[in-house]
């Protein structure tokens, strides 16, 4: 079974199981704020070495996510992972578990990359516009690319929609040389 399937499989589950609880946000919160730790430390090498028993490992886990004060459901989910080899996969069931979250609330997650930072009310004017599009609630993520030269790019659910004058060049470029 590839590595996606796999994370998707565990993602739902952990979604299904907060959903009960009606603590969706929260505990995707906690998977996130346990990821941050996991991914950012030697956490992550000794979690998953299998020179240190997998008890071991689990306590290690347990205490850490104790001490980031995650609910017991978030702790089960991690000992779960480590017992059956599975915690590496922990960032792609993060992303899986976030897409189901978004998908539940209603939301879609778009990036806006521009040359130049772009102004609160110019991202407000353009995630209205996204809204309408997409008929659900947009939450951007904005990037800086100075290569852009002018325009803006956006990634909205797979699809790539690019006004970019760095792009609109390149175009030119091509159909100049094509002789078009």
């Amino acid at each position: 079974m590839t590595e996606g399937r796999l994370s998707r499989r565990y993602a739902r589950a952990i979604f299904q199981l907060a959903q009960e609880e009606y603590r969706e946000e929260t505990l995707g919160q906690e998977v996130d704020h346990f990821l941050n730790a996991y991914g950012n430390s030697l956490l992550k090498t000794i979690l998953n070495n299998p020179a240190f028993s997998m008890q071991s490992r689990k306590n290690v886990a347990v205490q850490v996510a104790k001490s980031l004060e995650l609910a017991p459901l978030v702790i089960r989910f991690l000992s779960l992972l480590i017992e059956r080899d599975r915690l590496a996969y922990l960032p792609s069931i993060a992303i899986h578990y976030r897409r189901y979250l978004d998908e539940a609330k209603g939301r879609v997650r778009a990036r806006v990359v521009a040359p130049t930072p772009i102004s609160e009310a110019t991202l407000e004017r353009l995630r209205k516009v996204l809204q309408t599009i997409r008929g659900k609630d947009v939450i951007l993520k904005e990037e800086t690319d100075p290569a852009l030269i002018g325009g803006v790019l956006i990634e909205m659910e797979g699809k790539v929609y690019d006004g970019s004058i760095r792009t609109r060049l390149e175009r030119m470029k091509e159909s100049i040389e094509r002789g078009d």
